[in-house]
């Protein structure tokens, strides 16, 4: 049994006042005008794999608008067994998720159940924007496909804000610098983020690999992917956070570790992000994204849910038939303003969406 969406539901969600909605274990194509409510379904879903949304870190902005809550739950197969996961958004308190009617106290508990790659049209961001958009799609992808780097990401990112509250201590109060907080909080900076760099470094090789053969097969272009790091041992990056501990009092903050690495896209040997065409772009995105789920499906056995938010609005008909007949036997939930004809003859589920109703 394959990893699949049965049924979703969703009362108070957005413009959702309560609404039920079936998938079909194969492709599944939301159409309607813009503004009806078909992203917020793809939101919905990437909740439930993430624990929040990809759109908001405000999550009361999700609920409709004058009540107080918003209640979301889904029902699915995976390899084993029947699921159901349950979120609670209320305007006064905190969260609350079920797994099975389960209540969790940890993020992580729900990181490994529902497996999505998410592609809309902000991610275009991956290539315009700054190296922490491109860390962050690293970050995603890597928790999801290795749940111990999750468990690694935050303990970094813990001592990295520790380490950044003393230094910033130090700074106001004008103390000594050389002491053994300083030094542990160093050697763990170093520990953790070697750790970190060699986690990203093995993953950002897979994913150019297996999207460079993606990208020329469905461009006839050169995707080459990188990861940029100083350091390739756990000593020099202890010798440069102790090294530049004067900049960094100056500037407040830690300078170096993996939190300051980015990732090279390049297309035809040029950087993506000054020479390559939207549509480029575009096309190169998808081509990560589609390698995601491959190297999802290959390290946890389980192919992901793909999520495409009008994701044929800016690719030409070759590059469009190209990615209906990439897009695998398997789950594939799309939203578009109307069925594009390199759908014709399909057997895709066809669900119309109308100002937060089902039509």
């Amino acid at each position: 049994m394959e990893l699949y969406i049965k049924r979703l539901r969703l009362k108070n969600f957005r413009n959702y006042k309560e609404q039920t909605i079936y998938f079909s274990p194969k492709t599944n194509i939301l159409c309607g005008d813009n503004a009806q409510g078909k992203t917020n379904v793809l939101e919905a879903i990437y909740m439930f794999a993430f624990g929040k949304s990809f759109r908001t870190q405000q999550e009361r902005e999700t609920i409709f608008l004058g009540q107080h809550y918003t209640k979301i739950d889904i029902l699915y197969d995976d390899s084993r067994r029947e699921n159901s996961i349950e979120i609670i958004i209320l305007k006064d308190r905190k969260k609350q998720i079920k797994i099975n009617g389960v209540n969790i106290t940890k993020l992580s508990e729900l990181l490994s159940k529902l497996s999505v790659v998410l592609f809309f049209p902000d991610e275009l961001g991956l290539i315009k924007e700054g190296p922490f958009v491109r860390r962050r799609f690293l970050d995603v992808a890597l928790s999801g496909a290795r749940p111990r780097y999750y468990h690694l990401l935050g303990k970094y990112n813990k001592i990295l804000d520790q380490r950044n509250n003393l230094i910033k201590k130090m700074r106001s109060l004008g103390e000594n610098p050389i002491g053994d907080t300083l030094s542990v909080w160093n050697e763990s900076l170093a520990s953790y983020g070697i750790e970190l760099c060699r986690y990203r470094t093995d993953y950002v090789n897979k994913l150019c690999a297996v999207a460079k053969k993606i990208h020329l097969e469905a461009t006839g272009e050169d995707l080459l992917v990188s990861y940029k790091t100083k350091f390739k041992t756990k000593e020099e990056m202890l010798e440069k956070i102790e090294s530049s501990f004067t900049r960094e009092l100056e500037q407040g903050c830690s300078l170096y570790g993996p939190h300051r690495d980015d990732i090279d896209i390049i297309i035809n040997g040029k950087d993506a992000k000054s020479f390559a065409s939207q549509g480029q772009q575009r096309s190169a995105i998808l081509s990560l994204k589609l390698a995601q789920a491959e190297i999802l499906y290959e390290e946890t056995g389980e192919y992901p849910i793909l999520l495409l938010d009008d994701i044929l609005s800016e690719l030409d008909f070759k590059r469009r038939s190209f990615l209906v007949k990439k897009i695998p036997d398997k789950q594939v939930i799309i939203t578009c303003a109307g069925i594009d004809e390199v759908f014709e003859g399909s057997n895709a589920n066809i669900i119309n969406v109308k100002d937060g109703h089902i039509i």
